[in-house]
């Protein structure tokens, strides 16, 4: 990562510690980040913080950094992906998003974060249970977590209700335990005309939830149903897209062009 990607995950950093009452709350809410090391990134005191490190945080505060400050190319996908995302927070809807792999889902979602107010980013983890999950999820709003699972979710739903359109976007669904996708249904029942939700995926979340309803799992055919019973799917990246890409982070030489699409499709 380079110098001045640093400084702009640390601007990153910043803004989202301003969400919370102290930079302790905003510690406990970041998976692998302690109140130190936030101090060493604002401070910056950069030198003893790993390349792994800095990458985690970039991820948790909503800032994409690959091989290269990487600018927007307006793809296929990254432009249905923001229209989808709109029209969820302009609306209040719910939509289920499974997408190929290397499509720039996370860098769509968090590009529309940082351009977008009230909206919330979080990445699925498969060590989440239901409560770690909540906790998380409220944390990342700027919300102090407190009592059971339901107190929780009835807390989070009437604070968020209050915002001006926000659109929630839970990222790598597909990492979620069944309990946790479970509680997702009350989470867009609780927040229903209120809220937008994105379950942003990979396309074995939809394989998953379909194969569910089909097997009459417990609990899926809600998960289905919250979504409006269908998935939205976007897997196939084209030339043209690759183009736009290159040509959007300064590469337009056509020998080049046509060996990183050769590469790519």
């Amino acid at each position: 990562m380079t110098h001045e990607q640093k400084k702009q995950v640390r601007e990153a950093l910043v803004r989202y510690v301003s969400n919370f009452d102290t930079q302790a709350q905003a510690a406990d809410s970041l998976e692998g980040i302690t109140g130190s090391t936030i101090s060493l990134v604002k401070n910056n005191n950069w030198e003893l913080l790993s390349e792994r490190l800095w990458q985690n945080i970039a991820r948790q505060v909503g800032f994409y950094c690959g091989d290269g400050d990487q600018q927007p190319a307006d793809t296929s996908c990254y432009l249905l992906l923001r229209i989808l995302f709109s029209d969820a927070q302009h609306y209040a809807m719910t939509y289920g998003i499974a997408i190929g792999i290397g499509l720039g889902k996370t860098f769509a979602a968090t590009q529309y974060m940082k351009d977008h107010a009230d909206t919330f980013y979080m990445a699925g983890m498969e060590q989440y249970n239901r409560k770690s999950f909540l906790a998380t999820l409220m944390c990342s709003t700027g919300i102090e977590p407190r009592g059971t699972v339901p107190d929780m979710l009835k807390q989070f739903a009437a604070e968020i209700s209050g915002r001006e359109e926000p659109l929630i976007i839970i990222d790598d669904a597909h990492k979620l335990k069944d309990r946790v996708l479970h509680l997702l249904v009350l989470l867009a029942n609780s927040l229903a005309g209120s809220a937008g939700i994105i379950i942003l995926g990979g396309e074995s979340l939809r394989w998953r939830i379909i194969e569910g309803v089909r097997l009459k799992k417990i609990g899926y055919d809600d998960i289905f149903k919250s979504i409006g019973r269908r998935f939205i799917t976007l897997g196939t990246l084209g030339p043209k897209d690759v183009q736009l890409v290159c040509c959007a982070n300064g590469v337009f030489d056509e020998e080049i062009i046509k060996h990183i699409t050769s590469v790519a499709l």
